[in-house]
């Protein structure tokens, strides 16, 4: 009897050290930098938005036939150091998971406030890449040469309605 539950715990081990183990796709992940240049120094941005999508599959893609394409999206926020990690796409249909597609164009597209939406696109081969992307801020200050707000000289004026 004791044979069998050694038998059993190891077979278990085993099981549970398979699923644990990396799968050929679990390492592929897109990662970057998002910044932008201040007094010709480059500052990391925190907190910005980055979506990542697949675009065009080059002649060596890898084949993608469970939904749409263009349904799938990594989704994910920078760090305090500008840095950005997507190990997945999810469906925006299907809310499915799928690893990051090798061979296909992608696009990164990174969203914050105060700064204009900016998008890259670079060509996935596998493994871990890396994208920089530098975003430019948006102008803070307006100067309006309009000379200010004047009177309407078109408004509707209040009046008597009669009715006969």
């Amino acid at each position: 009897m004791r044979k069998y539950g050694v038998a059993a715990a190891l077979a278990l081990l085993i099981v549970l050290g398979l699923a644990g183990c990396p799968k050929g796709s679990a390492s592929r992940s897109i990662s970057g930098q998002i910044s932008v240049t201040r007094d010709g120094q480059s500052q990391p941005i925190s907190e910005a938005q980055v979506r990542v999508w697949p675009k065009d599959p080059s002649k060596k893609a890898e084949p993608f036939e469970y939904e749409a394409v263009q349904n799938l999206r990594g989704v994910t926020l920078t760090r305090g150091s500008g840095q950005f990690e997507v190990g997945s796409l999810t469906s925006a249909e299907t809310h499915a998971e799928y690893p990051i597609l090798k061979g296909w164009t992608y696009v990164v597209e990174v969203e914050v406030a105060g700064y204009y939406i900016t998008q890259a696109e670079f060509a996935y081969t596998g493994g871990q890449a890396w994208v920089e992307v530098a975003i430019e801020e948006k102008p803070m200050d307006v100067l309006d040469t309009s000379g200010g707000v004047k009177d309407n000289e078109k408004k509707l004026e209040r009046g008597a309605v009669r009715k006969e």
